[in-house]
């Protein structure tokens, strides 16, 4: 049950995860960071290897992560991560826990689907409009870092969707989304420096991104190979 629920872990999964846990918790008590930053950071970092293995914890993990991190967000006044959070990204991580329970494999991991190129055009078409509404609304509420702000909304929505809808691509779109959370975070450590915690923990996330990319990858051709 436990395998099924988890995985099989490599030893250099292993490491990576338990030394990205003890570099976020470590960084927190040095830099004397509150518990919700160190929360969110365990959080998000279990949300994206997990989803890189392929395995539906990994939502709920996300739900956990989304709490602490909208409360993180909202006392550095990023409404824009907030509203991300909470709005679009939790409805759309139910949508994705729905297809991705009818869509497992017997070894109980997600089966990787195939999308068109036309698909993905018309995706980062409507995102491109979309950046643009956001903005104006961002702008409204007088939201920090507002270019940044919109374009993490976008990169955010984007990876949701491709990963509701079983593409490896929603990993590109999380790597390109975390490296834009690197910039918010770091104007955010150079304002607080308890705020390091979450820059570490999302340069973290950038890691795993690229690795999720390449797992799916070798997982999608061992799947059609079965």
């Amino acid at each position: 049950m436990v395998k099924k629920i988890f995985g099989k872990w490599n030893i250099a999964e292993s490491i990576f995860y338990v030394f990205g846990l003890a570099l976020i918790i470590t960084m927190s008590i040095v830099f004397k960071a509150s518990w919700i930053s160190a929360i969110a950071g365990i959080f998000g970092l279990s949300c994206v290897l997990f989803a890189a293995k392929g395995k539906v914890i990994c939502v709920f993990l996300t739900w956990g992560m989304i709490v602490f991190y909208s409360l993180l967000s909202y006392q550095n006044k990023y409404y824009g991560e907030v509203f991300i959070n909470l709005c679009l990204m939790f409805p759309m991580t139910v949508i994705q826990l729905v297809a991705w329970i009818r869509n497992l494999g017997k070894d109980h991991v997600v089966k990787v689907n195939s999308i068109t190129k036309k698909e993905v055009f018309i995706v980062v078409l409507v995102a491109c409009v979309a950046f643009v509404a956001f903005y104006f609304i961002l702008r409204a509420l007088n939201t920090s870092q507002l270019i940044i702000s919109t374009i993490s909304i976008v990169t955010s929505v984007l990876a949701t969707y491709f990963q509701s809808r079983r593409s490896k691509y929603g990993f590109l779109a999380f790597l390109f989304n975390d490296v834009v959370l690197c910039v918010l975070w770091l104007f955010a450590t150079l304002e607080d420096t308890a705020n390091v915690a979450m820059l570490t923990a999302v340069a973290l996330y950038v890691v795993s991104d690229i690795y999720g990319f390449i797992s799916w990858g070798v997982l999608q051709k061992r799947q059609q190979k079965e």
